[in-house]
């Protein structure tokens, strides 16, 4: 099946359906393209917005019946003022503190904050977003962390297309190719598991508080403190005795002659065993005995990689518990419990049974709890149920009634980017007169003597870099990646013509790390692989021979060497 250029309904540019698009139309029965890849996006986006305008309105109509809801459940429980949530013996209170305390003190440390610090376009916020199956990613983010999609870098699919990409099912390859595309495969979640906390930590260390108010005086005293947060801003803002403070999940602090301590960042132990279990499914796959066992042994290595990453992204509240035995098995006496700013998430709930179990007089615990909306009082509810905590023994406290001036900030002060960011000149042609012009994954040809476009295709795919022939009438696109190819133009009659990406072979691509010289003689391209060579038509891209020769890479060949013209596309080396 050969490429086809079609007229796009749109924007009448000219773009090309590859081969292997065609065949996915045809094999599924459905429609070619009418339009071309960037009207294609730019309706995407439209509908997108359009989207966004909708949801943000029906945001707002259900942010206004939940507070409603909210108001109206409140009368089910005792609501106390903050004056009568002041302790009257602290010796007797504990205080659970949650990331709420520092957001009421204008810290921007709410996960969504986090979030904006990983660039828009950042390696680790693409994981993040499209390899953790969660609504709402930022909301509850270690809740989150249990949700890795497992699926989409384990499937057969999945790992047929990276042992391809980078060459496993070639004759003379060998186990470095098999273990590249495993670690491929199980990419997103490795480096979210190595990257996040690293780039946790530095965000963490940034956050400052931004008001000189203290709404909180008349209640933090010096009790004991478990505090769930990273920052030591209860000790800052109301001076409570570091020594009465447990902070479990770690503090940013660095203390002189002491090693920086970790900060805890996790989903519960087991959370994340269900996201293993899928079908495997083989549609699709150009199958032989050798590839069959291939994928499995290579899907099997993937799991392993995966396995290994999820338990570094695992909350171990146990081991957590006994480094601070210490703090635990001093709340014997605690009567009062004071929760600020805690979702009461089931994630930490084995601290709280711990708080429980090690004291003398758990039935007569009173607990206050820190209420901020409808979703808070729903997991106080829950929590509640839980622990068998009589509703006698719960007062709600409410925290959305306390608002904090806040100091000036630079939040006015932003980066201004291009709206229009121009082409990237990708080649020139040996005489100066041709431009390759590439614009994503539309691609001109620019005359410099006539000063204009004189030739321009739109692909699915961004081409990162071109070749032109010593005669500067053959020019080769190239593009790298995933969806990786060879496309070959030619001038013909004075003009140029798009002729067709260079065929492959099942399972293989043109391009791989085995591959060692590029010639062009006359009607003739040839690629020299290691112990291959191929042959392809230059006047219409087809491949002409493909045979295995030992040690082909040390023969002589006629021709056009084209093999720095194409390796300067990659820097030194072929991938």
């Amino acid at each position: 099946m050969e490429d086809v250029e079609i007229k796009c309904c749109g924007c009448n540019e000219i773009f090309v359906l590859r081969s292997a698009q065609r065949e996915y139309c045809l094999q599924r029965k459905i429609p070619m393209p009418r339009y071309c890849p960037i009207c294609r996006k730019a309706y995407r986006d439209k509908k997108q917005q359009e989207r966004k305008q909708q949801e943000d309105a029906e945001w707002r109509i259900k942010k206004e019946e939940e507070f409603r809801q909210y108001i109206e459940d409140l009368k089910d429980w005792n609501v106390v003022s903050l004056a009568e949530v002041e302790p009257e013996d602290t010796d007797k209170t504990l205080y659970v503190i949650g990331n709420g305390f520092d957001l009421m003190h204008g810290a921007r440390s709410s996960y969504y904050d986090f979030s904006k610090t990983l660039g828009k376009n950042s390696q680790i916020r693409f994981y993040l977003e499209n390899y953790l199956k969660a609504e709402d990613l930022w909301a509850d983010f270690e809740g989150a962390l249990a949700k890795i999609n497992v699926e989409a870098m384990c499937s057969p699919m999945t790992i047929d297309l990276f042992l391809d990409a980078m060459g496993a099912y070639d004759e003379d390859a060998g186990a470095a190719e098999f273990f590249a595309a495993t670690e491929m495969a199980a990419d997103p979640i490795t480096v979210i598991s190595t990257d996040l906390k690293k780039r946790f930590r530095k965000w963490i260390c940034s956050l400052r508080t931004n008001t000189d108010d203290r709404p909180l005086k008349d209640i933090i005293k010096q009790g004991k403190v478990l505090d769930f947060n990273y920052t030591e801003f209860i000790e800052d803002l109301y001076e409570v005795d570091e020594n009465n403070i447990c902070y479990i999940h770690g503090c940013r602090r660095k203390k002189k002659g002491c090693p920086t301590e970790e900060l805890v960042l996790g989903h519960m132990p087991g959370d994340s065993d269900s996201e293993y279990e899928f079908e495997n499914q083989y549609s699709g796959i150009q199958l032989t005995d050798c590839h069959a066992q291939m994928i499995y042994d290579a899907q099997e290595t993937a799991l392993r990689f995966v396995g290994e990453a999820d338990e570094e992204l695992t909350k171990n509240c146990d081991k957590i518990i006994e480094k601070h035995r210490a703090f635990f098995e001093g709340l014997t006496e605690i009567s009062r419990i004071i929760t600020i700013g805690h979702s009461l998430y089931p994630v930490d709930w084995d601290y709280f049974k711990e708080i429980i179990r090690n004291n003398s007089g758990k039935d007569g615990i009173e607990w206050y709890f820190g209420c901020h909306g409808k979703f808070d009082l729903e997991h106080i509810q829950k929590f509640v149920e839980c622990f068998g905590i009589e509703k006698d023994q719960v007062y709600i406290f409410r925290t959305d009634l306390i608002s904090v001036s806040l100091s000036a900030t630079d939040e006015n002060v932003h980066k201004r980017g291009r709206n229009n960011p121009e082409g990237k000149v990708l080649c020139s042609s040996g005489d100066g007169k041709w431009e390759i012009i590439g614009y994503g994954g539309k691609i001109t040809i620019f005359d410099k003597i006539l000063n204009r476009d004189v030739f321009s295709r739109i692909f699915s795919t961004n081409i990162t870099g071109g070749v032109f022939d010593d005669s500067n009438t053959c020019l080769f696109l190239v593009a790298r990646g995933l969806y990786k190819g060879v496309f070959l133009l030619r001038v013909v009659g004075g003009k140029w013509k798009y002729v067709q990406e260079i065929e492959g072979i099942p399972n293989q691509g043109v391009i791989t790390r085995r591959l060692n010289k590029i010639f062009l003689n006359g009607d003739r391209i040839t690629f020299v692989y290691n112990n291959r060579i191929r042959g392809y038509d230059a006047d219409n891209g087809k491949l002409v021979f493909n045979k295995q020769a030992r040690r082909a890479s040390e023969s002589e060949f006629e021709g056009e060497d084209l093999t720095e013209k194409f390796k300067k596309i990659y820097g030194t080396q072929f991938y």
